[in-house]
């Protein structure tokens, strides 16, 4: 019995010797755009090791050396790589500490989002009834609004309710609820279909039979089920999240000025643009580019990957 068992053991594939991974380590671009995301990752986390100044430090900025050119060397010594923006920072560090505030606020809202929709579509999928038609009904009158117009309204009703200090303490996690509120209904509506289909399986079938409650059943069996789809919805919706949270930003209605990000260093930057101080938006948009081109082709690898029937095709 011992050696049936050692050699059934012996014949099961390694997590690392899955279709998946084999499919990953053999595509150039999913590798590339896996390395260049970590990257970046670990750059926006080590900023306080890797930035040159503290971009959070408003006594770091030095107005004298406002505007000054990739590659400059301000009054006191200090070399710009790439240049400074009109409050004297360095446009370097800004950028780094930037990545790390857009990755907070793409990362947490994605989380929320995807967290908050799951939830629902599998309480709306394996329940039905009332539940379900008010949510649906809920996420089709939101389908009807675009997201980021979705967001200028939870923005919007929060500056007005807040003042003015407090909302600007409070823009970061403002920000992230408003993203992840644009997005739960993608995550919801999907994770439902999917659960429609996986509730009359024999196997949750079989669970119910033993008794095994309708909690248990969602949380054990059919909710890893529609892990794979979500991955794949989050990866894409972590590009969207990023975008949006640099599209509020530069309309005016994100990140403060003073704290740093890629859409208010692009929105600071515009105003220069036809003055000729290129670098002060061109820097942090070439960024936020490379940035979500990174996440989307990860995105559109894990779809293919993850799709059996992109993989027969």
């Amino acid at each position: 019995m011992s050696a049936t068992i050692a050699a059934d053991r012996e014949r099961d594939p390694r997590w690392w010797e899955g279709d998946l991974v084999f499919d990953f380590l053999h595509s150039p671009v999913a590798l590339g755009a896996a390395a260049l995301t970590l990257v970046i990752v670990a750059a926006a986390l080590g900023a306080d090791l890797i930035a040159p100044y503290d971009a959070n430090d408003p006594a770091a900025a030095n107005v004298i050396d406002a505007r000054l050119p990739p590659g400059s060397v301000g009054l006191l010594g200090g070399r710009y790589l790439l240049g400074t923006d009109p409050q004297g920072r360095d446009m370097l560090s800004a950028i780094i500490y930037g990545l790390r505030t857009s990755l907070v606020v793409g990362l947490a809202s994605v989380l929320i989002a995807a967290t908050v929709g799951m939830a629902l579509g599998l309480l709306c999928g394996y329940f039905g009834g009332i539940v379900d038609a008010v949510i649906m009904r809920i996420a089709d009158v939101q389908l009807g609004f675009p997201a980021i117009l979705i967001a200028l309204l939870i923005d919007g009703v929060t500056r007005t309710v807040l003042p003015r200090g407090t909302h600007d303490a409070f823009a970061v996690p403002v920000l992230i609820v408003a993203i992840a509120a644009s997005f739960w209904v993608q995550y919801a509506r999907t994770v439902r279909g999917l659960v429609l289909v996986e509730r009359d399986k024999e196997y949750v079938l079989a669970a119910k039979v033993t008794g095994v409650s309708a909690l248990r059943i969602i949380a054990n069996h059919i909710g890893p089920n529609v892990m794979g789809p979500v991955l794949v919805i989050a990866t894409i919706n972590l590009a969207l999240a990023i975008l949006t949270e640099a599209t509020l930003s530069f309309l005016g209605v994100g990140i403060p000025p003073t704290q740093p990000s890629l859409g208010s260093l692009v929105r600071i930057g515009n105003e220069f643009l036809f003055s000729g101080d290129w670098w002060i938006s061109i820097f942090p948009g070439a960024m936020l580019v490379v940035l979500c081109l990174c996440v989307n082709l990860f995105g559109d690898f894990l779809r293919d990957a993850l799709d059996p029937k992109l993989r027969i095709g």
